[in-house]
This record gives structure tokens, C-alpha cells and sequence, in this order.
């Protein structure tokens, strides 16, 4: 499966290297065709070694930002053009200018959409305090588990990074499913970790087609050589420690 990360999508006029216009969002979406999945589905066949070759896609949104209600939900899947995706929320910004508020989230929730947290403020976690770490993952879990009335067990770090310290924390909170920023092929190093491709306005159409076609085509000489030899995970294990 292939895992694609967007962030807040616009009419015109990018404000920065991760805001994608409508434009561009649906010439992706043409790319994908039928491939899309619910993400009940990818939940369900995730830790499956042969859902690597299903090529199947999978849409996550990451900052609660407005446009996950206003377009992607309101054009896609409340009108059935795409089965569904992943709604990532950093709790402190809910409501704030340019983001989703509670009722939206809600209403997210309710129509089947997959909420997960994206911690409190959108920091670092590597760089936090145990304490102020526990914070990050536990009260943003329980907000959102307070408003949506049913658990919540997707997490997304910020800025799609980690480390052992942190995934441990993540675990000890309750979340099951855990999503970075790679090169969006989704079966990490552990079987909890989920890699995406992190969607920048300057990755064309054809950027796309050719990721869709061979998702580790980007990869480099050091990724192929290392999993060729399967020493890919203890590699990564030693990185993260």
C-alpha cells in the first residue's frame, strides 16, 4: 500500500511548499483512480506483507487545517468521488484561523472519516521532556476521545519525526498506528510505524504517476543495498535507538 500525506489545500496561490492547490489535488486524485481505500480498509490489511503489492492508496491530511472539511470532505467524500482519509489534529490549533473547529471534527468523525492525533501544539517531540511528551500524546488522545466519542489509536508526529524514546511513548499511550514522513511506501522498520509521501507543490503529476508505479523508485543506493541484504530494519533499529 502507498500512503500519501497532503496538507491544506487552496484555490491559487500556494502560501508555502506543502499548501497544494485544487488543481493539482485532483490531477493526483485522477492518478489514483480506483486504488483509493477507506482506511478501515488499510487498518484491517496494514500488517498484511502481501497488502505491499496490492496497489492500494491511502489519503492522509495532517494539521487539522480547513480545507480537510471544507474540501476533501465536502467535495469528495460526502459526494462519493473518494471513499474516505485520514484527519490528522494538533488539539491546541482547533479552532484557530485557517483550521477546522470541534463541530467540524465531529461531524468528521460521525461520516466515517479516521481521526487521529497530532499532539497538542505541532512540536518536536524528540526534543520535549518526558513529561512534557506524556502530555503531547496522552491529553491530545483524550480530547479527541472526549469530543469523538470512540478511541482514538492513529498518531502522525509532527514534522514526521521520531525516535525509539518517542514511538515507546507513543505505544505506552495507546496508540497502535504510527505515521511518519518517508518516501510513503508504508511498511516501516517496526510493524507499528507507517511511512508517506509527504506531497510538496512541486511534485507534478508525473512525480506522482512514477511513485504510484514503484513507490522505492526515490529511494537511495544505501536504502536498495541494505534491504536487498536485509540489514534495512537493524540498520534503522541502530539509527533510532
Amino acid at each position: 500500500m502507498i500512503v500519501l500525506n497532503y496538507h491544506e489545500l487552496v484555490e491559487a496561490s500556494p502560501s508555502n511548499a506543502w499548501c497544494l492547490t485544487h488543481e493539482i489535488f485532483d490531477a493526483h486524485l485522477a492518478l489514483c483512480g480506483d486504488m483509493l481505500v477507506l482506511p478501515q480498509a488499510f487498518l484491517e490489511h496494514c500488517r498484511d506483507p502481501k497488502a505491499n503489492q496490492s496497489g492500494a492508496v491511502l489519503l492522509t491530511f495532517d494539521d487539522g487545517f480547513l480545507s480537510d472539511y471544507t474540501h476533501v470532505y465536502a467535495r469528495y467524500v460526502a459526494t462519493g468521488r473518494i471513499p474516505g482519509f485520514m484527519s490528522f489534529i494538533p488539539v491546541d490549533l482547533v479552532g484557530s484561523p485557517g483550521r477546522m473547529n470541534w463541530d467540524m471534527i465531529e461531524e468528521l468523525g460521525r461520516a466515517g472519516v479516521a481521526v487521529g492525533s497530532h499532539g497538542m501544539a505541532h512540536v518536536d517531540l524528540t526534543a520535549l521532556s518526558d513529561a512534557k511528551l506524556d502530555r503531547e500524546l496522552t491529553v491530545s488522545k483524550l480530547m479527541l476521545e472526549d469530543r469523538l466519542g470512540q478511541q482514538v489509536t492513529l498518531f502522525a508526529f509532527p514534522y514526521g519525526r521520531f525516535s525509539r524514546r518517542v514511538w515507546n511513548a507513543a505505544l505506552k499511550a495507546g496508540y497502535t498506528h504510527l505515521f511518519t514522513i518517508q518516501l510513503g511506501y508504508h511498511r516501516g522498520f517496526e510493524s507499528f510505524l507507517y511511512s508517506r509521501l509527504c506531497l510538496t507543490n512541486n511534485m507534478d503529476a508525473g512525480y506522482i504517476r512514477q511513485h504510484l508505479l514503484d513507490p522505492n523508485a526515490m529511494r537511495g543506493l544505501a536504502w536498495r543495498i541494505s534491504t536487498k541484504l536485509g540489514l534495512y530494519r537493524q540498520l534503522m533499529r541502530l539509527r533510532y535507538r
